[in-house]
């Protein structure tokens, strides 16, 4: 026979914790009515300090609803130094407007029962920074009552940044969306305008830069801030206004882009503003900041970049007969005279300036199995891509093996086929790239040849060679300009590329 153990039964549900038994007592469960009475009442008392807070209020809105005028500039006042001075977390509302939350539409009414004065002036700052607590039901009501302080103050206008940044930023947020209204009801949007402006001083004082031109810039006032800003908030404006230009639509992009110029030009910083005037490619802007610069090293800064950025000469200086002669040193800086000697002395300092053959850059010598050479010219194909690995490895050094520094008769042209020939002569052009003074020798080597292939790569050469480089003579206009007028149709077609 079975012999019954000692089990305790197991219920059909496990046993509440000692947790959760006590967050269901809190939630209610198992209190019965008193006690949950009990408990809405403890969570409804405030400590001593903020009941103390909340009757002072409830006290200075029943002084505004008297008829004794006096007592109204008082209440006021006390009213704003304890909104004013009031602290709270980032998450949390204030006390005072959270204590004044529910007679806000009461004041509203009662505003609407005083006459203009400064009382009601100040008034409606007050209802101004309450109506932050009612964005949600009547949008747009921090702005509207700020607009009535200052229509009734007029000239005295008081600052909002004296009710704190977080009632900056809600103004500058109902700004935009108000601004649209009036735009699309063809109304006048000058008074916000002068508060976008009042606005934007505030957040430049804060280093909030970038607040202050998204909000002059939803007013379309952008050209505002060269007036508020000072030399130590200039530069970050300036960085954020550049940034922003590639998100903006025309005529914006147009606008920040000069109202950044301005500012540059303001405080000085020429290579900042020639930057901004070559990007807009304006003419006059471009002169007027390469004569601006006093200091001599600066202006020869300027002058590389205007020769880099491929400016015309003529926009930069007088090249009329009678003008004014450029110094000499400045002139080589803009007709970039000197750029292969700069450039070599870059490859040496890197250690970039010695000559690389085809095996050196493909690493030939590293496999097992080695391939046939393209040196041996069995590939055209092979010795086409040659040519072009050759020429951007070696550009600008004029010292390659293949074709500035080849022997007579072994040069890299003739190891190619058909259009290959016209690449490799043209490659040359790479090689001894701004060598203006020693690479144009050996162009013209090829220039003058019977085969009409290899003629019009050196065509392309020439123009390479002489790339974005000018000198009195204009050699390359003369050397490109006869095959335009009497040369076969290939000739004429390499000779515009050049």
């Amino acid at each position: 026979m079975p012999v019954e153990l000692p089990v305790a039964p197991i219920p059909s549900e496990d046993p509440k914790k000692k947790k959760e038994k006590n967050e269901a007592d809190r939630n209610g469960e198992g209190l019965d009515d008193k006690a949950k009475a009990k408990d809405k009442t403890d969570e409804e008392e405030l400590s001593e300090e903020d009941q103390a807070l909340k009757n002072e209020l409830e006290m200075l809105v029943e002084r505004l609803q008297e008829p004794d005028k006096r007592l109204y500039r008082p209440a006021l006042e006390a009213l704003r130094t304890l909104i004013r001075t009031s602290t709270s977390s980032m998450t949390s509302v204030p006390k005072p407007l959270k204590f004044l939350r529910p007679v806000y539409p009461s004041l509203q009414e009662l505003y609407e029962t005083w006459d203009p004065s400064s009382e009601k002036a100040l008034f409606a700052e007050i209802l101004s920074v309450l109506a932050m607590t009612y964005s949600d039901t009547q949008p747009r009501g921090t702005l509207k009552y700020r607009l009535l302080s200052d229509e009734i103050t007029g000239g005295g206008k008081s600052d909002p940044g004296l009710w704190g940044h977080e009632y900056v930023r809600h103004i500058a947020a109902e700004l935009g969306t108000e601004y649209v209204a009036r735009k699309e009801a063809n109304e006048q949007v000058e008074d916000l305008i002068a508060l976008a402006v009042t606005c934007a001083k505030f957040l430049l004082r804060h280093n909030a830069e970038a607040d202050a031109v998204d909000l002059l810039e939803e007013l379309e006032s952008i050209g505002a801030i060269v007036k508020l800003v000072d030399s130590n908030t200039f530069s970050r404006v300036c960085l954020y206004m550049v940034s922003c230009v590639n998100f903006l639509a025309p005529p914006d992009d147009v606008t920040f882009l000069e109202t950044a110029h301005t500012l540059y030009v303001k405080y000085g910083k020429f290579p900042e503003a020639l930057a901004l005037s070559i990007r807009l490619y304006n003419q006059d802007l471009i002169r007027a900041d390469f004569e601006a610069a006093a200091n001599p090293a600066m202006k020869r800064q300027l002058a590389f970049m205007i020769a880099r950025a491929g400016i015309p000469l003529e926009w930069v200086i007088d090249t009329s007969e009678g003008a004014e002669e450029i110094e000499e040193d400045l002139l080589e800086c803009l007709s970039n005279a000197k750029l292969s000697t700069h450039f070599r002395a870059f490859g040496k300092d890197v250690g970039a300036l010695e000559p690389k053959s085809l095996e050196d850059i493909y690493k030939s010598h590293l496999e097992q199995t080695r391939l046939p050479s393209a040196t041996g010219g069995d590939s055209a194909r092979a010795n086409l891509a040659g040519t072009f690995v050759n020429a951007f490895v070696n550009a600008g050094f004029s010292n390659d093996p293949l074709m500035a520094k080849a022997a007579a008769g072994d040069s890299w042209v003739y190891k190619n086929k058909d259009h290959g020939v016209t690449s490799a002569a043209a490659s040359l052009g790479m090689c001894v790239l701004w060598d203006t003074a020693e690479g144009l020798g050996e162009v013209d080597k090829y220039t003058y040849l019977s085969d009409e292939k290899i003629k019009a790569g050196a065509l392309m050469a020439t123009g390479m060679l002489f790339c974005n480089t000018r000198d009195e003579n204009e050699a390359v206009v003369a050397l490109l300009e006869e095959p335009l007028t009497e040369g076969s149709a290939v000739l004429k077609r390499c000779a515009i590329v050049g």
